[in-house]
């Protein structure tokens, strides 16, 4: 834990009141919040989230992070804060990775202190700061159990370990659906390489039958799991091949740092792009090698092999595994940045990293001495690891409108300004967030995927209060419209509202004060618009 409240500083201090300052935080609290309000009233219409409106299954549309709202549904229906909940799932998912990996690399070297070692690489790494936001990718505890629990498999012939390792890859997959799939591929070559090393036929077919049996189980809830994300991928398309490259990392990205890391963010400039600052530090790079030439010889010829396949599917369309695999397995024709396959290579230089401090510790006499190295070496990562403090904003209160609105009838819920552009989210996922007090269904939405009905709602209502603009909202089912000052210019909000309230076949329902210190009016559409024009 001092770990986490170290890298993300101040974020501990202010799990009621601060998100990370990126749409990504409110995005991510109304994905958990959605989760815990369709487990308690509709569990059948779990995808079918409230954004998008009329479109269906829309949860889907980017990572559903269901473990994550699994996990968060009890406190929220005991009613606590759905930004505290955010707050400490996702300070959470970076703990318990931190302990998986203490779990795998302890029981690898038998030296609890290489265990912690490697727990801080992997709970540290600048990878963490890059996507600070985004809940789903902190979550990936499920990677060292897997290998924990496949290396048990392997070594005690064991049958329930293997089932174990497949019920693993499968939680991965619903904590975040880019790891579990890409975990896929891992586990199999991870299986591989430690299955024909062993001498003792018998005991590779017992382990073997297992981790067999364990990869069915993960297949079969894996279909289950992923059936949502292929139905849109079916009919939303598959991602554009520039969005992809986009997103995808070359060699130099492991050079560059996040702007915010203390030592290393002026290499930030070095490469642009998002996603793409991927540099491991210095000093796990070196415990990591040291690893490699210290390690038994088949530990080290695993975890390099698998530390170049995380390297490798990273490149995505830059190199030339993804680009062959993107041709024959649709799961990934829905993922946009291959980059984040680079939490395997990390994964595999932690597990080097805490090889390397069991090689350094053991060069050292007993005693204190041996203590202090340890500890000067888990001090020097947190100095070349720091980034904080992290970027954070205000969590809005929910405005009185929305208190109001829940007395009224339900009904379709679209809100201005709306995006004047594609791919960006202007104030979505603020009307999401505020969406938790009511769960009305919005015209509104921000997720990985836009669907092209809201893409061509942008297009049409873009001279709102036209009539054109409100034909378009009466034609997909809207029935109460909000109008934000915020995002306006003052004579263009007051010309909006002056338009809207001297229409006949709208309805005003009054101003009311809004989040950032502005207004915020609420009206309602007449079922048949009169003449005006």
């Amino acid at each position: 834990m001092g770990f986490t409240c170290y890298l993300t500083w101040p974020q501990c201090l202010y799990l009621a009141t601060r998100v990370a300052s990126h749409d990504d935080a409110f995005f991510s609290t109304w994905r958990v919040a959605w989760i815990a309000h369709a487990l308690r009233t509709d569990p059948s219409r779990l995808y079918d989230a409230n954004i998008f409106y009329p479109d269906r299954g829309t949860l889907a549309n980017s990572d559903a992070v269901i473990l994550e709202g699994g996990l968060g549904s009890p406190f929220l229906w005991a009613g606590a804060s759905p930004v505290v909940v955010y707050n400490l799932l996702l300070l959470g998912g970076i703990v318990a990775s931190g302990l998986g990996m203490f779990l795998l690399v302890r029981y690898l070297t038998g030296d609890s202190m290489a265990g912690l070692v490697a727990a801080a690489v992997f709970m540290m790494v600048p990878y963490r700061v890059e996507h600070f936001e985004h809940l789903e990718l902190q979550w990936t505890c499920f990677i060292p159990l897997s290998f924990w629990a496949i290396h048990k498999a392997c070594d005690e012939s064991s049958f329930a370990h293997g089932l174990l390792a497949g019920a693993f890859v499968w939680l991965q997959l619903i904590a975040c659906v880019y790891y579990g799939i890409f975990l896929g591929f891992v586990i199999f070559v991870l299986s591989v390489l430690l299955l024909i090393p062993t001498r003792n036929s018998n005991r590779s077919f017992n382990a073997l039958l297992g981790l067999m049996a364990g990869g069915l189980v993960a297949v079969l809830l894996a279909l289950m799991s992923l059936r949502p994300y292929l139905d849109n991928v079916s009919r939303l398309g598959m991602r554009p091949t520039e969005e992809i490259v986009a997103f995808s990392a070359v060699f130099s990205s492991y050079l560059s740092a996040p702007i915010e890391n203390w030592l290393w963010g002026w290499t930030s400039p070095m490469f642009h792009g998002d996603e793409l600052h991927l540099f491991p530090g210095v000093i796990a790079t070196l415990l990591a090698l040291a690893g490699l030439a210290l390690a038994p010889r088949r530990t080290a010829i695993v975890y390099g092999i698998v530390l170049l396949l995380g390297v490798e599917l990273s490149l995505g369309l830059n190199g030339r595994l993804y680009s062959f695999l993107l041709h024959y397995v649709s799961p990934l024709q829905g993922l946009r940045a291959p980059a984040r396959a680079s939490i395997f290579a990390f994964a595999a230089l932690a597990v080097l990293a805490g090889f390397g401090m069991r090689a350094l510790r053991q060069k050292q006499p007993e005693g204190r001495p041996l203590m202090m190295a340890s500890v000067a070496v888990i001090a020097a990562l947190c100095i070349e690891f720091g980034s904080a403090p992290m970027r954070l904003q205000p969590a809005p209160r929910t405005p009185p409108l929305y208190r109001f609105l829940t007395q009224l009838p339900p009904g379709v819920v679209a809100e201005f300004p709306i995006p004047r552009r594609f791919g960006w989210a202007a104030y979505d996922t603020l009307y999401m967030f505020s969406s938790i007090s009511h769960w009305y269904p919005l015209v509104n939405g921000y997720s990985g995927f836009i669907p092209e009905h809201y893409r061509q709602t942008i297009s049409l209502v873009s001279g709102f209060p036209d009539g054109a603009s409100l034909k378009r909202l009466r034609e997909i089912g809207t029935r109460y419209v909000i109008v934000h000052q915020h995002g306006y210019k003052p004579e263009e909000y007051n010309a909006i509202i002056f338009r809207l309230r001297a229409r006949r076949d709208v309805v005003p329902f009054g101003r009311y004060q809004d989040v950032e210190g502005g207004y915020a009016e609420l009206f309602e559409l007449a079922p048949h618009p009169g003449s005006d024009p």
